[in-house]
């Protein structure tokens, strides 16, 4: 699987949301969609699962089929793929998230949908922590408090 330069992608983590190391607002020349929400989002999935360091986001031009694993390009696009980055530095492989009508669209949204699936989801969040050697992966349990917390603030929008 080809390395893909962190310039090519959203990373976010508990101090921000960022694009090759930099703090971010946009992204491939589009404004990142509810930059609060995503910080949201992402320490929601920390409370999920602790083991989780960082959530990175592509728009690429390479489809895929939702939760599945995948090797897409950096090439920019309008489908959406996410992975994590474990505190033990491992990095998961990539799963197919979305796809979008444009690249634009994409670049706006993708972060938001994506931390919110992998917060939401309980399918989508399996695939994206499951996306690496399970020996290796150390399992934090997923607490059922939170999740259901999270729900129920979900239904209530």
């Amino acid at each position: 699987m080809a390395d893909i330069p962190n310039t090519e992608y959203i990373t976010i983590n508990k101090d921000g949301i960022f694009v090759g190391g930099k703090p971010a607002e946009t992204y491939r020349g589009e404004e990142i969609l509810l930059l609060n929400g995503v910080q949201k989002n992402f320490a929601d999935i920390q409370r999920l699962n602790e083991t989780v360091a960082e959530l990175h986001v592509l728009s690429s031009e390479t489809r895929g089929e939702y939760v599945k694993v995948g090797n897409p390009s950096g090439n920019h696009g309008r489908n959406a793929w996410c992975r994590v980055k474990f505190n033990d530095g491992r990095v998961a492989s990539w799963v197919f998230c979305n796809a979008y009508s444009s690249a634009a669209n994409c670049a706006f949204y993708c972060a938001y949908v994506c931390a919110g699936n992998v917060r939401g989801f309980a399918n989508f969040r399996s695939a994206v922590l499951g996306a690496v050697d399970k020996e290796k992966t150390p399992q934090t349990p997923i607490n059922p408090v939170v999740v259901a917390a999270n729900n129920n603030a979900q239904n209530k929008r």
